[in-house]
């Protein structure tokens, strides 16, 4: 609490007062405040022993996702960097080691955190049981296709996110709100870092707690302890002297000394232990960023409502400037429609503008997109924040809000067109399904605005939670599987005329060598195409793929390879036949062999 500070008399105090802010007894003085006093840290035995266990979380993430090397200390066994076995342990030990801190703090899990919790287990489940069950057990040790980047990014913030709100302290307490996306830049960078060297004050306030035992407990053999120490420091080198003389007199004993002597040789595996341990020290204290701080807060419902009362007091913005600015935008836009029709529009009728490859223009497109819909949102934000008096209540703001809503559905219908022209002509790849979902997300969160500007819906909370399952939507429906049977239909229907070999390999990742050559035969290709692409489509180029040359009997030339399957029944021979310079497949042959 802060402290009053009055004299006898009534009169103030000038002490550490500069003259021009000097109480003046006979004006009467106002009371002065002084600072709260800071207080000392304390930890309790709960955060102690969460403290204590995020070592336990530090070295298996580092060790085991990020290594890859061996978990236990004493084992050799190496599991390969961010192992999706691996994962769901540590999964596993994150989730149910905060459960349990949390419960033994006494804190009720909010209804919202089970959603979050349920979106972590899909998103584990995906990468642990979906991929595995599509791709076979070949899954479990290829990890250039079997892990996107994205996804494990998207669990370490649903992680991070549901821990935070497990707790009750996300802004809007236990619930996610309008300030979801500060929220989101908090869990995952924020309380970390913020609260980094928390742990390091936790381990120094428990060591001083527990040197303060000691020293009681050895208060009265203190002349003892000095007394021990000073017969140590004079026996220790008389003792080492002794050895010395004992081995230059005897060589049997300066063997045996020698042998002694490489037992207490610290090995070289605990050496690298050592030093995993050492790198796994920062990762233990991010993940305590967060736990710690969850566990010495209080959650507080109330501060969402603060938060908005505050930014209410800072509206500065006249209705009218901000009708005129909007004006100006939706004049600036039907402007720019008008004039670059062609351009924009281009993409509906399959037309090109000159000097823009079909890449370039969807390319171009997407970045546009990006740019008109974040400053789009940007203004509805402004309008709701900064506006004064209450912009609800004004046609024709509301008006103007829902037209920039209404160009961002048209700037997204303009960027599908780009990308569906693009896929048109070159077929699927996992950038481009990402992007057509990030265009998904962006026209989702345009109508919620939309809405939101005529029936008062919290359009960020949907948003969030919009964006969340469609992200897991893309995740169940496997893109990298999705986007090689699309290409091969589309291949096959001649929508599109060239398929590129790298692209095949990536996305027929997890089918057999069997299964990818016999699936390129039934879409018809590889005839007219040079058989280096073909061989590295199927299988690669790798040391253990021998070719074999011959001539078929009418005399042309043939270059076969076998190809393995998952089972036995699906190995098999795949010739191709090539024309005089060998440059180009002219015919393909599958052939199982049944011997095997």
């Amino acid at each position: 609490m802060e402290e009053r500070i009055r004299l006898k008399n009534g009169a103030m105090p000038r002490t550490g007062m500069p003259n021009s802010q000097a109480a003046d007894p006979a004006a009467g003085a106002q009371p002065l405040y002084t600072a709260k006093a800071a207080q000392t840290f304390k930890a309790t035995r709960l955060q102690l022993g969460a403290a204590l266990y995020s070592y336990l979380l530090g070295w298996f993430y580092f060790c085991g996702l990020v290594l890859g090397g061996p978990v236990l200390p004493f084992a050799e066994w190496y599991v390969g960097s961010m192992n999706p076995v691996a994962l769901g342990v540590f999964c596993a030990l994150f989730f149910g080691g905060a459960e349990f801190f949390l419960r033994r703090a006494g804190r009720k899990a909010p209804a919202e955190s089970w959603w979050w919790l349920g979106f972590s287990a899909l998103l584990l489940a995906n990468l642990l049981i979906v991929r595995p069950l599509l791709y076979g057990a070949g899954y479990w040790n290829d990890y250039e296709y079997g892990y996107y980047g994205w996804q494990v990014l998207a669990l370490h913030l649903a992680a991070m996110y549901w821990l935070v709100c497990r707790a009750g302290l996300l802004t809007g307490g236990g619930r996610t709100g309008c300030f979801a996306p500060l929220d989101a830049a908090l869990c995952l960078l924020g309380r970390p870092f913020c609260w980094f060297f928390l742990r390091i004050q936790v381990m120094w306030y428990a060591f001083k707690k527990l040197w303060a035992r000691v020293r009681a407990a050895r208060q009265n053999k203190k002349r003892d302890l000095v007394g021990a120490g000073l017969a140590l420091c004079l026996l220790v080198p008389l003792f080492v002297l002794a050895l010395m003389l004992l081995a230059g007199a005897d060589a049997g004993f300066a063997s045996l000394l020698e042998r002694f002597a490489k037992l207490l040789t610290v090995p070289e595996w605990v050496a690298g232990r050592l030093l995993m341990f050492v790198g796994s020290l920062p990762v233990g204290a991010y993940l305590y960023g967060t736990l710690g701080s969850v566990l010495r807060q209080k959650p507080d419902p109330e501060r969402q409502s603060r938060w908005l009362a505050a930014l209410d007091k800072q509206r500065c913005l006249p209705q009218s400037a901000m009708t005129l600015g909007l004006l100006a935008f939706c004049g600036l836009y039907l402007l720019f429609f008008a004039v670059q029709a062609g351009y924009l529009f281009g993409a509906f009728f399959d037309r090109l503008p000159a000097g823009f490859t079909a890449a370039e223009y969807a390319r171009r497109g997407f970045f546009e997109l990006c740019a008109v819909a974040m400053l789009n949102f940007g203004l509805l934000l402004a309008v709701n924040v900064l506006c004064k008096g209450k912009p609800q209540k004004r046609p024709l703001l509301r008006g103007l809000t829902a037209a920039l809503m209404a160009s961002n559905l048209l700037f997204v219908l303009v960027g599908a067109s780009k990308m569906e022209m693009y896929v048109i002509r070159f077929g699927l790849t996992e950038k481009r399904i990402l992007s057509s979902w990030f265009m998904l997300v962006l026209a989702a969160v345009s109508v919620l605005a939309l809405l939101a500007v005529f029936r008062g819906l919290d359009w960020i909370r949907l948003g969030t939670f919009a964006a969340a399952g469609l992200f897991l939507a893309l995740c169940l429906c496997q893109p990298q599987a999705l986007a090689y049977r699309v290409n091969l239909a589309l291949y096959q229907n001649g929508t599109i005329h060239q398929l590129d070999p790298w692209t095949l390999h990536q996305q027929g990742a997890g089918l057999s060598e069997y299964e990818l050559a016999d699936d390129l035969l039934r879409a018809g290709w590889g005839m007219d195409e040079a058989p280096e692409d073909v061989r590295y489509a199927i299988s690669g180029y790798s040391e253990r793929d021998e070719l074999h040359y011959a001539r078929d009997e009418q005399g042309n030339r043939q270059v076969w390879f076998r190809v393995s399957g998952k089972s036995s029944e699906d190995i098999g021979t795949l010739t191709m036949t090539l024309d005089e310079s060998g440059e180009t497949v002219t015919a393909l042959e599958l052939t199982a062999d049944k011997s095997n």
